[in-house]
């Protein structure tokens, strides 16, 4: 379990745009440098005229790439995610429906992260029952900061600015995200095993981008406010008797 969570983890984090990017939609863009393909940075340029969140879809695949550890460590891992993600930018919300495989073992889930009461709760269902547990949670939602743009690139057609940006397990790992130049939408997101750890990297294509949440998603199911919610030692305890299902 601690696997799983460290995976959701890493890339909630990892693909937040937060408020000091400002992501935006209006950015000034230069139209006609962009039809004449001229070099130019066109997305998060100005604080003005941006979403209060975003939502979108995603598919992310990773093979043996870097991720956290519940302890801090680095640990490498091969998986394929898949879901949606709403960011609440302004209300410090976080929500991911997921379904994840690692290894011959998927789970799917649900998870909301609150920066309100600094908790993170995770709704999953164990041979055909259905479980709600929380966590402290230990990150900010959202907490992205300090894109550095690199370069003009494309993917297809699609014309983008090319950004690296910090990671969480710092500089044992290089991310990079790509965005539409022209109407600052994400488009894609890779990361790279760097400075001597085992080669590995991620793919994380986004899919239906909106440069808003839906605030209907930040609704606790009533599992997890009626039911007795487990905590994660209860947690630890419970998954001893499914040891092939996480």
């Amino acid at each position: 379990m601690k696997l799983l969570l460290s995976l959701i983890l890493l890339f909630t984090i990892a693909f937040n745009c937060g408020e000091s990017l400002k992501l935006g939609v209006n950015n000034n863009v230069d139209y006609s440098k962009l039809e004449n393909k001229v070099g130019q940075q066109q997305c998060f340029t100005s604080s003005s005229n941006f979403p209060t969140g975003y939502s979108t879809s995603f598919v992310q695949i990773a093979f043996n790439a870097n991720t956290p550890t519940s302890n801090g460590d680095i640990t490498q891992t091969s998986y394929m995610e898949s879901g949606t993600v709403d960011i609440d930018f302004v209300g410090g919300q976080l929500y991911v429906d997921f379904e994840m495989d690692t290894e011959n073992s998927v789970t799917k889930g649900k998870l909301w992260g609150f920066n309100g009461n600094n908790t993170q709760y995770v709704n999953i269902e164990l041979n055909g029952n259905e479980y709600c547990f929380l966590e402290t949670l230990t990150y900010s939602v959202p907490v992205f900061e300090n894109l550095k743009y690199v370069s003009d690139a494309e993917i297809g057609s699609v014309e983008c600015d090319l950004f690296m940006y910090p990671s969480i397990l710092g500089n044992s790992t290089n991310q990079y995200l790509f965005v539409d130049k022209s109407d600052c939408s994400l488009i894609s997101a890779s990361a790279q095993n760097t400075n001597g750890t085992p080669s590995g990297n991620s793919l994380t294509n986004f899919y239906y981008y909106e440069p808003s949440a839906d605030s209907s998603n930040f609704q606790l199911p009533s599992i997890c406010l009626n039911s007795p919610i487990i905590s994660q030692p209860k947690l630890k305890s419970l998954l001893k008797r499914f040891p092939k299902t996480l």
